[in-house]
């Protein structure tokens, strides 16, 4: 098979499709649901630079809580393992305030908006949190090392179908029946995903994780836990240029709706279809991607990968200016459906990745703190994802974002580009091959 895994790993990555599309849902519409452009009929509910600033706090206080739930998940002994009980107790709340996120109570601006959504957006991510974090640390437990990157692309296509799904859905029922109405199916349809691997795998016996961690162990305090990880030699050049790989990436996903209204000149519903677009291309790109890490090894894939990404956005930044007889919006759909490689190796080789970076700190330290590592990964993921969505705030509301003053818009492909340089450059001293 080309993708050859067993069958508790395609149970295991269904409940990543609920993750993905929740994460891009929230990413792509609620900045844009919340402070749409002018002209295009929207009712805004809050300030574009309040906004930012209210999402990006909310962001960095969910990211401050990973390593305490990844703490408590690394320790817990419970019936159903260390992981499970996590996913099943969070997954309800998660959808119920996605649901609520596309209901603010006042049509218009209001001070009560700004507190609904600093509320309800703080409580989705802090769920997404007990969810997501001890989700991902299955994938050490359950996968094998041969098996990793095959358990990883499985991941990533679940992430894209999910991604898919959410572009794909969103859009049509935004279009259809308005916001709320989408949030309520869509969030329906996360909250299956959610429990198909927590009814249909079983962990390993919760006392067996560790050569040093026994049930009458004593417990490492979270303080232990952190210098632990943040002394690892492998996991420092990985998590620094995360920041700078996970900022470039969200500033183009919510930056994805006014490129297309403002600079591409078409309706919102074709965000979603521009997105659909690249995501097509992802899926057969995993492949690709996994036998260029087979080949070369994660470290120099994952470099190649983020060369293409400077490329596929240098030519995003120009698009117009071609010496070519296309149109911008068709070079702009080009280049789009580009950027789907790139995007398989940034869903791809990062959870591989810190699955090596797990096995190296146990064969080190005697513990198994995988949760600790997925934890700081989502942490550092998450700030930077609400630190792009202040800056992203601020330039718009600095340089504009409108059809008359579009200065805002065109400045977001170039900053990824500078983003994600920066991150490369950090990222060449990972010391695993």
């Amino acid at each position: 098979m080309l993708l050859p895994a067993s069958q508790k790993l395609y149970f295991y990555a269904t409940g990543y499709i609920g993750i993905a599309l929740f994460t891009q849902v929230v990413a792509t519409w609620s900045m844009y649901f919340y402070a749409p452009p002018d002209g295009v009929g929207r009712v805004a509910y809050v300030p574009i630079s309040f906004f930012g600033l209210f999402l990006g706090v909310s962001r960095v206080i969910d990211a401050l809580t990973d390593p305490l739930v990844a703490n408590w998940s690394d320790n817990f002994r419970g019936r159903w393992g260390r992981r499970i009980p996590f996913v099943a107790a969070g997954g309800v709340p998660l959808t119920v305030f996605f649901i609520l996120l596309w209901m603010p109570p006042v049509a218009g601006y209001s001070p009560l908006n700004n507190l609904y959504l600093f509320l309800v957006a703080g409580a989705f991510f802090f769920c997404m949190t007990v969810v997501t974090c001890p989700f991902l640390a299955l994938l050490p437990e359950i996968a094998a090392p041969r098996e990793r990157i095959s358990a990883s692309a499985l991941l990533g296509i679940a992430y894209v179908l999910g991604l898919l799904v959410g572009t794909l859905g969103s859009s049509f029922f935004i279009n259809r029946y308005g916001f709320a109405t989408m949030g309520l199916l869509l969030g329906l349809l996360c909250l299956a995903s959610f429990y198909t691997p927590v009814f249909t795998l079983r962990e390993k016996n919760a006392y067996n994780i560790g050569p040093n961690t026994g049930p009458n162990d004593k417990k490492p305090r979270l303080r232990e836990s952190l210098r632990e990880v943040l002394g690892n030699k492998a996991f420092k050049p990985f998590i620094l240029g995360q920041i700078f790989f996970w900022f470039a990436f969200n500033l183009m996903l919510m930056g994805l709706p006014y490129i297309v209204t403002i600079r591409m000149g078409l309706p919102e519903e074709n965000t979603g279809y521009a997105l659909a677009l690249a995501l097509l291309i992802t899926l057969p790109s995993f492949f690709l991607i996994s036998r260029l890490a087979q080949r070369v090894g994660k470290k120099k894939a994952f470099q190649l990968v983020m060369l293409l990404s400077c490329a596929v956005l240098s030519a995003l930044a120009t698009i117009g200016f071609w010496p070519l007889p296309l149109e911008p919006v068709t070079q702009s759909f080009f280049v789009i459906a580009l950027a789907g490689i790139p995007l398989a190796g940034l869903f791809l080789l990062p959870n591989a990745l810190i699955a090596d970076i797990t096995d190296y700190d146990a064969a080190r330290t005697g513990r198994r703190r995988e949760a600790m590592f997925y934890a700081f990964y989502g942490m550092v993921m998450k700030s930077s994802i609400g630190i792009s969505s202040f800056f992203l705030g601020q330039l718009l509301h600095h340089l504009g974002y409108s059809f008359d003053d579009p200065l805002g818009v065109y400045m977001i492909a170039p900053l990824a580009v500078v983003s994600i340089s920066i991150g490369l450059v950090i990222f060449r001293k990972y010391p695993l091959e």
